[in-house]
């Protein structure tokens, strides 16, 4: 015989079962009703087994999503970074598991959108291991633009703020500091709230767009300049396009000092 009390929490015999049979019960001093171990029959029978089966995968899948949660960030610095974990294939032996049964869960590899992780649980007095995949969605606080910034604008540090930022495929690309973006020199426009790309950004411009620049030609030692206008603005030994007037033809070169470029190709 089990008791369950404060029977006024339920909202009917039903749910009180139900309750019984996953492991969650209300308590309290109102009442005591008392549920004796023949389960009922028929299709209420078949009714209330199967939702007490749906309770239990319910209580470990989320048990072992807050398990997922803590060890990602126990790896990672909290003030940072920001996670999300849903299951994406967790097997139906594990699921149907009761939660107290849980042991660990643990990260095999790497972060990814589809991370894997190792469950520890026990079965009949045996420990067992299951690999389970969860989709992980993560957010990184970032410096972003904190006004439009044009092509060829100097960055200042109040022109940048942090905020958090989705980070499902970021390999590295993105700053993470805004101390690193202070003087440096944006190669394309953002828009606000727009995080920055180490490829978008470069020291200080030597040559500016419609710059009018000397380009060198060298090949078999041979050396032959000629006048060109930029067409995009550049820093040291960046590589950029320019446009002659006389020869009617599109150029790029790198960038080799104030006013002069190296040419790598005719467009």
């Amino acid at each position: 015989m089990m008791i369950i009390t404060n029977l006024t929490c339920y909202q009917n015999l039903d749910q009180a079962y139900l309750k019984l049979l996953s492991g969650n019960y209300c308590t309290g001093e109102i009442a005591e009703w008392q549920m004796m171990h023949r389960p009922p029959s028929g299709e209420f029978g078949k009714r209330i087994a199967s939702e007490a089966e749906s309770a239990k995968s319910s209580l470990m899948t989320e048990k072992i999503g807050e398990l997922a949660l803590e060890e990602l960030y126990s790896r990672s610095d909290p003030d940072t970074y920001r996670f999300e974990v849903t299951p994406r294939w967790i097997p139906g032996s594990l699921a149907n598991t009761p939660s107290e049964q849980l042991i660990s869960v643990t990260l095999v590899g790497n972060i990814e959108r589809y991370t894997v992780f190792d469950v520890a649980y026990s079965e009949r007095g045996q420990k067992r291991n299951v690999q389970i995949q969860m989709a992980v969605e993560i957010e990184r606080l970032m410096p972003v633009a904190g006004r439009r910034i044009m092509n060829g604008d100097k960055i200042y540090e109040n022109d940048i703020t942090m905020n958090w930022i989705s980070v499902p495929y970021e390999r590295g690309q993105l700053v993470s500091a805004g101390d690193y973006l202070e003087g440096k020199t944006s190669r394309r426009t953002m828009s606000v709230g727009q995080p920055f790309r180490y490829a978008d950004l470069s020291s200080e411009l030597i040559i500016e767009a419609g710059d009018i620049v000397r380009l060198i030609f060298e090949q078999a030692g041979i050396q032959i300049e000629m006048t060109v206008e930029a067409r995009q603005s550049g820093a040291q030994d960046e590589e950029i396009h320019f446009y002659s007037h006389e020869t009617r033809k599109r150029y790029a070169g790198r960038v080799i000092g104030p006013g002069v470029a190296q040419w790598t190709k005719t467009l």
